[in-house]
């Protein structure tokens, strides 16, 4: 079992592609007009465009695509119920019903809701997966900062919560390491997990989630110490080595993100007003 092989959501892959080089604040910004978008694409055709762009943005990156899309392989259960309940649950008026099967009716509706609402978590799953693959720590962190520095002024503190988040992102992989020795351990003193029934399985895993808990506070409470032991008291007063600087290409980038988002808006009025 390896897990930390399927985890790519917070780890870097150092490279000098056109997507590497761009400033991380457009590369944010960018990925937060992605997701946005995602949220009211209702029709194929946008879904086809959308996919387009971000095979686009695999390419200039020179990110594996293979690497990229692993991330996916661990969600693939919650994706598969996810839209057996959109499939089954999701009622309009006035639509064609496929087929009963007990108390549940699958309509031609709930079909297009739990194809539309997979894709949707797919493709914000790949988004955000695309920002760090591309985006160090450091350069993630400045540029967070440098884009919610005006909240300071309204006694929102920016930076600590930045510090946050991007240290949560960070744990994500060193869980996954946790978690991956943890199995390891109890496959070696002869627990099958691929054995018994769902809730024979379900039970095999409290021994696995209650020292990772604890393993995860303790690595908590070690960061703690020492940001402290550093005199850590937040963002106040320091500077950087190096400042950030959009070039040409956060310019032509930022274009070609305009005109796309042009284009996928079109396509969302037009099926509305189909619809």
């Amino acid at each position: 079992m390896e897990l930390t092989k399927n985890i790519t959501l917070g780890v870097y892959l150092p490279g000098d592609s056109p997507i590497h080089r761009l400033d991380p604040r457009t590369k944010i910004i960018i990925t937060a007009a992605l997701i946005v978008i995602l949220l009211f694409i209702q029709s194929y055709y946008a879904y086809i465009i959308f996919f387009l762009f971000t095979a686009a943005i695999i390419i200039l990156s020179n990110i594996p695509t293979g690497y990229a899309l692993r991330g996916l392989k661990p969600m693939l259960p919650v994706l598969v119920i996810m839209w057996i309940f959109q499939f089954f649950l999701y009622k309009t008026e006035s639509t064609a019903v496929l087929f009963n099967w007990w108390i549940f009716e699958a309509t031609a509706a709930g079909l297009h809701m739990a194809n539309l609402i997979t894709l949707r978590v797919i493709f914000l799953f790949i988004v955000t997966t695309l920002l760090t693959l591309s985006t160090s720590v450091v350069s993630l962190t400045d540029g967070l900062e440098n884009l919610t520095k005006p909240l300071r002024s309204i006694g929102i503190p920016s930076q600590e919560l930045v510090m946050t988040l991007v240290i949560a992102l960070g744990f994500v992989l060193i869980l996954a390491e946790e978690l991956e020795k943890i199995i390891k351990a109890q496959m070696a003193r002869g627990v099958a997990f691929d054995r018994g029934n769902f809730i024979q399985k379900t039970r095999k895993l409290f021994p696995v989630f209650l020292p990772l808990f604890i393993n995860a506070f303790k690595r908590a409470e070690d960061l703690i110490v020492a940001m402290e032991a550093r005199n850590y008291t937040g963002g106040k007063g320091r500077t950087k080595m190096k400042t950030l600087q959009m070039g040409r290409v956060d310019l032509i980038a930022s274009l070609i993100t305009v005109i796309f988002i042009a284009l996928t808006v079109l396509l969302i009025v037009n099926t509305k007003r189909m619809l």
